[in-house]
């Protein structure tokens, strides 16, 4: 069942990168100018790591860090950076390889990575941990060079969300937010009880761990929306925005907006129900303009 799903999404996301592969040489065509230059080349199943599917971040000094779903010491995925050579060129460095759920680690991270103000990175696994259902994890740079994991949550051990395919979102008490594609408390009625996802967030405890609260149950009925592909992003005011890949009025998906109330509970507006002409099945994460 999660290879077959799997393979949905994935065929998607190939179908997905041939449009934008055409969309970008018809660009290229009327605006021959800029040209592409390749900053670092991954190989199958290398140890350096292979198959990136989310995007990059940037720190300070120039360098950029990403995930690759495949490769590293155990073919489980690794963490990696890319550092600017003084002559031109980039370095690759590993930061992390994933070890799987019998080493009690993630496999398969397919979100991309976030920064706190102090320097650690913070992420997510689509599988391994506890339970195979995926990690929530902080990586903090050591004095000698390397890079600490730390599992903040293993997903799927209960009704808390199982496999989440993005990253996550900070705010400034420090708490961390995100989805899972599956799981909750709310059955999706696609025959393998795996439930609709979930937006949640992990908590940071005074005495060391996290806490998981999950913020909202995705369902099959009411016209809502139901497996979230993307993250969530914060405005000033509290309130959590994001979309689905599937459910809404039409069943091609949703944008929603999730809104803090009284004594811990959230509820959800529907910002947009896609039908097909106008857009289908969304996959990446909202942002704001000005």
């Amino acid at each position: 069942m999660i290879r077959f799903m799997r393979s949905e999404r994935f065929s998607r996301r190939v179908s997905m990168a041939f449009v934008i592969l055409a969309l970008a040489l018809v660009a290229t065509v009327a605006e021959a100018a800029a040209p592409e230059q390749v900053l670092y080349n991954f190989k199958y199943q290398s140890t350096k790591g292979a198959n990136p599917n989310a995007g990059l971040i940037r720190d300070a000094a120039g360098n950029l860090y990403g995930t690759t779903m495949l490769g590293g010491a155990f073919n489980r995925g690794t963490v990696f950076e890319l550092s600017p050579k003084a002559g031109g060129g980039w370095t690759d460095k590993v930061l992390h390889s994933f070890k799987g759920q019998q080493k009690g680690d993630g496999t398969d991270p397919w979100g991309a990575l976030i920064f706190d103000r102090a320097g650690n990175l913070y992420g997510t696994a689509s599988g391994g941990g506890t339970c195979g259902w995926g990690i929530a994890l902080e990586l903090v740079a050591q004095t000698n060079g390397s890079w600490k994991e730390e599992v903040l949550h293993s997903f799927g051990c209960g009704s808390d969300g199982a496999e989440p395919l993005t990253g996550l979102t900070l705010d400034a008490a420090g708490n961390l937010y995100g989805t899972t594609y599956y799981g909750g408390s709310s059955s999706c009625n696609d025959g393998y009880g795996t439930g609709c996802g979930v937006v949640f967030e992990l908590t940071p405890q005074a005495g060391g761990g996290w806490s998981e609260t999950v913020l909202y149950n995705f369902s099959a009925s009411g016209g809502d929306g139901n497996y979230p592909e993307g993250n969530v992003i914060l405005d000033s005011a509290g309130n959590l925005y994001g979309s689905t890949s599937a459910g809404g009025t039409y069943t091609f998906g949703t944008a929603f907006e999730l809104l803090p109330g009284s004594g811990g509970s959230w509820t959800e507006q529907i910002i947009h129900s896609f039908n097909g002409n106008d857009g289908s099945y969304p996959m990446g994460n909202l942002i704001f303009d000005g």
